[in-house]
């Protein structure tokens, strides 16, 4: 067996670097701080909880979920991806439910290919459909940006979210950056500095991402992604209210959950949530760490149980269409087939 030249081997990029030790940070800190908490006392106090208030919990979450998905499909209509809304909801709650299983948003990739593999999606295009997907997470960015500094400047945040509100300023100060860049640009790169197949992937990707050019567009899909955070916290609230803790921390729950979205890992956030979401609690409202242990907790099970059930019935009705896959369009596959993978934080 002749061995591999050193020349050959690809260093480490500092990117996955500097992920790969962030995960380890969190997953120390995620150790450390649940050794000294009860993590007997955090299960007793899930099995003391309401179960009509998680119930209500669940239907809030999947209505919040439902809003999010209406706004993907505005933002899929405006970059002329053509999917039935129904279907398109379909769609939203399986990818949901893959990023709930998958790390590191691996499930908003398989998001991208599922659309593909739709009859109708396939005759949009890979490119268009990602662009699509772009757009409507550059609106939801800004919305829930803004709103977490508007939590963050009315509430001092303590501990490990004292800093969110220049987080959250940052946020807002680079989609605006980016916003203005891209209607300048028209949504496309430079033609004298890109090659004829980054040009042609440029267009592709701003006439999906159309949305952002289109005012009315932008406007409903907004509304959309306003009302799919409130009715995030109102979920919130309601959980907090089953495990007997105030629902007034919602909003504060909301701002630590978004700030812990922002690094990469386990599915559904596991983990570098309990890192900001527990002390941010503790130091604001006098949350036993238990209780603020077993709120994570049931963030995490609300979450996971209505995505699985719902991705699931949506996977019985579309996986007959999907497992056709695009040789039911019955058109050609256009070109630049690769899936592109989309890196976004996601809150749970």
């Amino acid at each position: 067996m002749t061995p591999t030249p050193l020349s050959s081997v690809r260093t480490a990029r500092p990117r996955t670097i500097l992920t790969v030790a962030a995960l380890l940070a969190v997953g120390i800190a995620v150790v450390s701080g649940i050794k000294a908490i009860d993590v007997g006392g955090a299960a007793a106090a899930l099995t003391h909880a309401r179960p009509e208030l998680l119930v209500a919990a669940m239907g809030l979450y999947l209505l919040s979920q439902t809003a999010s998905g209406l706004m993907w499909g505005v933002c899929q209509g405006a970059g002329d991806v053509r999917i039935a809304m129904p279907t398109t909801l379909g769609l939203h709650w399986i990818a949901r439910a893959s990023c709930e299983l998958l790390p590191a948003g691996l499930g908003e990739a398989l998001r991208v290919a599922a659309v593909r593999r739709h009859p109708d999606g396939a005759r949009a295009g890979t490119w268009r459909i990602a662009g699509a997907l772009t757009g409507s997470k550059v609106i939801d960015g800004v919305v829930t940006a803004v709103v977490v500094l508007v939590i963050a400047l009315a509430t001092p945040l303590p501990g490990a979210a004292a800093g969110l509100r220049w987080t959250a300023l940052a946020g807002v100060g680079a989609f605006a950056v980016a916003g203005v860049a891209w209607r300048l640009g028209r949504g496309r790169l430079p033609v004298r500095l890109a090659p004829a197949r980054m040009r042609r992937v440029s267009a592709r990707l701003a006439e999906g991402a159309g949305v952002l050019s289109d005012p009315a567009g932008a406007r409903l899909a907004g509304l959309l992604a306003l009302l799919s955070v409130l009715l995030r916290i109102a979920c919130l609230a309601v959980l907090l209210g089953a495990l007997g803790i105030a629902p007034q921390a919602a909003p504060l729950a909301f701002a630590a959950i978004v700030l812990a979205g922002v690094v990469p890992g386990a599915p559904g956030g596991v983990g570098a949530r309990e890192v900001v979401l527990l002390p941010a609690l503790a130091l604001a409202h006098g949350v036993p760490g238990a209780d603020a242990l077993a709120f994570s907790m049931a963030v995490q099970a609300i979450a996971l149980t209505t995505s699985l059930v719902a991705g699931g019935v949506a996977l019985l009705w579309l996986g007959p269409s999907l497992a056709r896959g695009r040789r039911a369009a019955g058109e050609p596959v256009p070109d630049l087939e690769q899936v592109p993978a989309v890196a976004v934080a996601t809150r749970a």
